[in-house]
């Protein structure tokens, strides 16, 4: 499939817009990541297809009581301080990474504690098999960059189905960026951004 970038690839992803989004928060003049963590609606030339992050699952619901509507492309953009997606941000944020793809292994399962989630052999199968279609769709995939290490175990256990269907494509864990992950970031971002840097080979 044609290769795609900015608008045109995220108007062709658009089915995925409740469930899914993309490597880009809001910026200041400066360029500095704002603290609101919001997907930049307007903004979106630097999105593209290279690669897909993908977590386990979404930890809470889309639209809590009294928040209104949902806005696009939200996921893994939440203003609250409670989950960590600025350190995410802080993470990517100059790296070629900014603007991959980004979704959930299982997005049909809303759990914040991911021991919970215990989907059958069958089920993680079929959640593969919605990554590679979206992959498809984005036509370029060359790297899988799995938040967590459960999302790293399952998508890792059919990557040779994966490169069958896709051609070369790395399958790569990351450290998660959850307040649970505390004994890896120590709740601090910069802490965070060099621990995914050295996962992703981006630093000795």
């Amino acid at each position: 499939m044609e290769e795609l970038t900015g608008s045109a690839l995220r108007e062709r992803m658009g089915a995925y817009r409740d469930e899914a989004s993309w490597a880009v928060w809001e910026t200041d003049a400066s360029g500095e990541l704002s603290a609101s963590n919001a997907f930049p609606q307007t903004d979106i030339e630097h999105v593209h297809g290279r690669a897909m992050i993908v977590s386990l699952n979404p930890a809470s619901r889309k639209n809590p009581e009294g928040t209104g509507d949902h806005p696009n492309w939200a996921n893994f953009h939440s203003p609250h301080p409670r989950h960590n997606d600025g350190f995410l941000a802080a993470a990517l944020i100059g790296t070629q990474y900014w603007g991959s793809y980004m979704t959930d292994l299982h997005p049909e399962v809303w759990e914040s504690k991911s021991g919970l989630v215990k989907p059958a052999k069958e089920a993680i199968a079929q959640s593969v098999d919605g990554l590679i279609e979206q992959a498809r769709l984005l036509g370029s995939v060359r790297a899988i960059i799995c938040v967590g290490r459960r999302s790293h175990t399952s998508i890792s256990a059919h990557a040779g189905r994966i490169h069958a269907s896709l051609g070369p494509t790395s399958v790569i864990g990351i450290p998660h960026y959850s307040g649970a992950a505390a004994a890896v970031h120590r709740g601090n971002a910069g802490t965070y951004r060099e621990a995914v840097h050295i996962a992703l080979g981006l630093r000795s």
